[in-house]
């Protein structure tokens, strides 16, 4: 392996690797302080330790204190309506805590940009963005394992063709391969991949609830589009000169 093979490996691992632990990263940020439930699939709660300095505190303020990108409203409906002690019983909003006791709230989002961009909790056994999801299960998890390790050994495969000086190519193979092993991770993991980004227009239209490696393959693909239309627009600068000069002069 020369050393422009080396670097260009070495430059695909380190993308890999980056964009893999931002993936993870943030699935288990979602995973550990969004809550939701959609009855007949899964049941997602925060589990949360009432630590010593919130011994006394009335369990609305906790949860002000605790989940601060919520809006007061918001915190009000999380400790009225979504807050229950391990054995389901109802927390009122105005009880007092304990240090070292336990309690479980049952639904929480985040609103990023009111009407438009949320984060919430969702369970995705298909494809990205929902694809393949009622299929049958038996099938479903082996299925996504092959493609996603097929959809590896393919992108290795184009990179043996590709050029360090090809950048965008580059990053798009890379980050394409780095969300294949993000979600192929969470199917190892769990069966299922978790989703939480949602894009929308008021509750009316609603982008299918997405991930960062999904998000990594759509760029992935956007940059190897461009890729090939560069070099389109490159072969055609490259052959009209030369036809020009072959031609006969009058």
């Amino acid at each position: 392996m020369n050393r422009e093979s080396a670097l260009k490996y070495a430059q695909f691992l380190t993308i890999l690797l980056v964009f893999v632990f931002v993936d993870q990263w943030s699935k288990m940020y979602a995973s550990d302080w969004l809550a939701s439930q959609r009855p007949g699939h899964f049941s997602h709660n925060i589990v949360l330790e009432i630590p010593p300095e919130a011994e006394g505190k009335p369990l609305q303020e906790f949860l002000a204190e605790t989940f601060k990108a919520n809006s007061p409203a918001e915190i009000e409906r999380i400790a009225g309506n979504h807050t229950r002690n391990p054995d389901g019983s109802y927390v009122s909003p105005k009880t007092t805590l304990s240090a070292g006791e336990t309690i479980e709230v049952t639904q929480r989002e985040v609103v990023v940009i009111e009407g438009y961009f949320d984060f919430q909790y969702t369970r995705n056994p298909g494809a990205a963005f929902g694809l393949l999801s009622n299929s049958d299960s038996q099938f479903r998890r082996p299925f996504f394992v092959v493609v996603s390790l097929l959809a590896v050994i393919i992108i290795l495969l184009l990179l043996r063709g590709v050029f360090l000086r090809q950048q965008i190519l580059m990053w798009g193979l890379s980050l394409i391969a780095a969300g294949a092993v993000g979600n192929f991770i969470d199917r190892i993991r769990f069966g299922y991949v978790i989703d939480f980004i949602l894009w929308k227009y008021t509750d009316a239209y609603r982008w299918p609830t997405f991930n960062v490696a999904d998000a990594l393959i759509c760029v992935g693909v956007g940059l190897m589009l461009i890729e090939i239309i560069r070099d389109t627009i490159r072969s055609r600068g490259q052959v009209e000169p030369e036809e020009d000069a072959a031609s006969p002069k009058a």
